[in-house]
């Protein structure tokens, strides 16, 4: 999940459905102060990249080759938690060079020789670049190489296929030539696409320094990744795998925290900035773990990467310009960059905001919350402000990200959605509400502001009663131990079927999130922690003193 300000844009299959810590897929933050619209089909035209060949090797020991990309194109980790054959990407501007591994399931004997496409087991390039769904990319430019040949390299016959194609963009007349040049060699293990998208009219000299960059192809020893069982998430292991993460990609590394709560991936050359966040990182873990405290032994460690810079994050991610930072929880990451350029206030907010996700990913279980508890929450942490040693929560947020000028407004203009229906808003409803693209984030924010501060008694008695106190920590014990008791009734179902059967189970098998859930039991969890919480108070006296407690009381 992520923090969102002003509009969002939709990126493949991303905004979808959301979680107490956790999000199928990702939500963006949008920037007010730099709001951008990206449409699948869209790609500005920007400077044509380098036509000559790197002079140095970029090597993939993992997989046992090395090549010459072309000049300047700046290496970007591979997301592995996306999961596919991708083992290595380039970038610049809006091009990239990306090599897929299609790997033999079982590897038996070595390859017939010139073997440079799938067979059997191993996955054509063209099914690889069909599910990877280049921008504007039709399955029947697919289907329709404009070239198909194959040429000799140091005794191998590789595969080269090259599609053209146009981008049209929303805007009249507007159209951006694309090549995706790809080129396939045929290895013991697997058969290695390389892939060049350029943005570009493909002419001579760009067609030759592709080639050129393609036949520079040449295997070197393959040095096989050592395996980390990162599954208890120690300190120690996840700086393992930090370290052997950091050594793949040139000018990253991994960064351990005083407390071992955090490991940070970085490529920033700041330091004193990956210290500021380092230092919010542990702050905000002190206030999360003060109102939600974490059960003897919690120990789960975070893993947060820092990119550079704007560039660096949006190669990296996928994500369109605007974004600022997201936690992702297929790996579970939390990943920012450094918005020095338009205001470092807005990058501390989503350390705050996302860290929060990110802590209830874990002590949760990845149990499903309403959107009002999650995203108010992390919007509620967003606020944190640094005074020396300490942190204090504070209704005011970094430009663009402002939610109390945008609730006073909604209360005015009657613009609210009624609390009865935004507490109990399915995720696609809560998104939906509201006059703006933050309406839904302001509304929560500010019940949750209310509920909060009211419970450290600094909310004026004429808008606050004792029994608001309980609502949060009811609505967090009946959610919680409603999923477990789900989780546990599958555990022992399972149990039980595989004894009946003889089988023994793996001790992943026993790992249930909410994912393993029939829809009903979700809902009916959902209905027992509102009953527990909101169901113990009068809706419409608590509403009416929540919209004169934004009014009257609520300062910055």
């Amino acid at each position: 999940m992520s923090l969102a300000s002003s509009t969002f844009a939709p990126f493949r299959t991303m905004l979808q459905s959301f979680s107490l810590g956790l999000a199928p897929r990702t939500l963006a933050l949008t920037l007010f102060f730099a709001p951008v619209a990206f449409m699948a089909t869209a790609l500005p035209v920007t400077a044509a990249p380098a036509q000559r060949v790197a002079k140095s090797f970029v090597e993939c020991p993992s997989q046992g080759f090395q090549f010459k990309p072309l000049d300047k194109f700046d290496s970007i980790p591979v997301d592995s938690s996306r999961g596919g054959e991708t083992v290595l990407r380039m970038g610049q501007d809006q091009s990239t060079i990306t090599a897929y591994a299609a790997a033999n399931q079982v590897v038996e004997g070595k390859a017939k020789k010139g073997e440079s496409v799938a067979k059997k087991a191993r996955r054509s390039v063209t099914s690889i670049i069909a599910d990877i769904g280049y921008r504007g990319l039709s399955k029947k430019d697919i289907k329709n190489p404009t070239i198909e040949e194959e040429v000799e390299i140091e005794g191998l016959t590789v595969k080269h296929l090259q599609f053209n194609w146009v981008i049209r963009s929303e805007q009249p007349k507007s159209e951006t030539p694309v090549v995706l040049d790809v080129w396939s060699y045929p290895l013991d293990h697997a058969d290695i696409h390389i892939a060049y998208f350029i943005a570009e009219e493909l002419d001579s000299k760009l067609e030759k320094a592709l080639r050129s960059s393609a036949e520079s192809f040449e295997l070197i020893e393959r040095i096989a990744e050592v395996e980390i069982d990162v599954s208890e998430r120690t300190y120690e292991s996840q700086m393992e795998w930090a370290e052997q993460e950091a050594a793949k990609t040139p000018g990253w590394q991994a960064i351990g925290t005083p407390s071992e709560r955090f490991v940070i991936l970085t490529n920033a050359e700041k330091m004193a900035f990956v210290k500021e966040v380092i230092e919010r990182l542990e702050i905000s873990r002190d206030i999360y773990e003060q109102d939600f405290p974490p059960p003897a032994g919690f120990d789960a460690v975070s893993v947060v990467r820092i990119c550079a810079n704007a560039d660096e994050f949006h190669k990296f991610s996928g994500t369109p310009r605007g974004v600022a930072g997201y936690f992702s929880p297929s790996s579970v990451e939390l990943v920012m960059y450094d918005n020095l350029e338009v205001d470092r206030n807005s990058t501390y907010a989503v350390v705050s905001h996302e860290a929060f996700h990110q802590y209830c990913h874990f002590l949760f279980n990845q149990s499903e919350a309403h959107r009002w508890f999650d995203e108010g929450h992390g919007d509620y942490y967003g606020g944190l402000k640094i005074r020396g040693k300490r942190g204090k929560i504070t209704p005011k947020m970094p430009s663009g990200l402002d939610r109390l000028s945008v609730i006073r407004g909604m209360v005015r203009d009657d613009q609210c959605a009624p609390l009865v229906d935004h507490l109990n808003f399915t995720h696609t409803q809560w998104q939906g509400q509201g006059p703006s693209g933050v309406s839904c984030y302001a509304q929560s924010w500010s019940i949750i502001y209310m509920l909060r501060q009211g419970a450290l008694r600094k909310v004026n008695r004429k808008v606050w009663k004792d029994e608001y106190a309980d609502i949060l920590p009811n609505y967090v014990r009946t959610l919680n131990g409603g999923f477990e008791a789900a989780y546990e009734k599958i555990r022992v179902e399972r149990v039980a079927k595989a004894k009946k059967d003889g089988k023994e189970l793996d001790p992943e098998d026993l790992k249930i999130n909410r994912f393993d859930l029939d829809p009903r039991d979700k809902n009916k969890i959902w209905e027992d922690a509102m009953a527990a919480s909101w169901g113990q108070i009068d809706l419409d006296e608590f509403e009416a003193s929540w919209k004169l407690y934004i009014e009257k009381y609520l300062k910055q």
